[in-house]
């Protein structure tokens, strides 16, 4: 969708100031799902500053009402969560055909299962720790839609 441009004055009229240029645009929208509260508060922030709407839950059951219901741009799934395995939440989205839409990026500390990958086929799995700038450019590449295969 293209940017939608609008004139927004300064509110001081008749001083000769040039009004900015705004955009506006629809902003993309990511869940992130870990219950790694300082870690999911850093990719929060991290993501907003790019102009990301960004949407954290720590428990894989409150996130699935909203997965299906909003239907987000982007899913972060971490493989450990208190409530329930990663793992079976990406079952879950491909099960219901919510993968092909929606791009799933896996972030976990664990080392990573070929044989589940290849199930579920995220768009990226990143092991962490990880560089908050590298995440970004996958985030960003798998926005855009451009494919490559998870590694591993």
């Amino acid at each position: 969708m293209p940017p939608l441009w609008f004139w927004d004055y300064d509110g001081t009229e008749g001083n000769g100031s040039f009004p900015q240029l705004n955009f506006a645009m629809a902003r993309k929208r990511i869940v992130i799902v870990d219950d790694n509260s300082l870690l999911a508060k850093a990719v929060e922030m991290c993501l907003n500053k790019r102009g990301y709407d960004v949407k954290v839950f720590y428990k894989g059951a409150d996130a699935v009402k909203y997965l299906f219901e909003e239907k987000p741009d982007l899913v972060l799934l971490n493989i450990r969560l208190p409530d329930c395995d990663g793992w079976f939440l990406a079952k879950l989205l491909n099960k219901l055909g919510l993968a092909e839409e929606v791009p799933l990026i896996i972030i976990s500390a664990l080392e990573p299962d070929r044989e589940k990958l290849a199930e579920v086929k995220p768009y990226a799995y990143i092991q962490k720790p990880f560089d908050m700038a590298e995440l970004a450019q996958v985030v960003e590449r798998s926005l855009v839609g451009e494919r490559q295969p998870a590694a591993g």
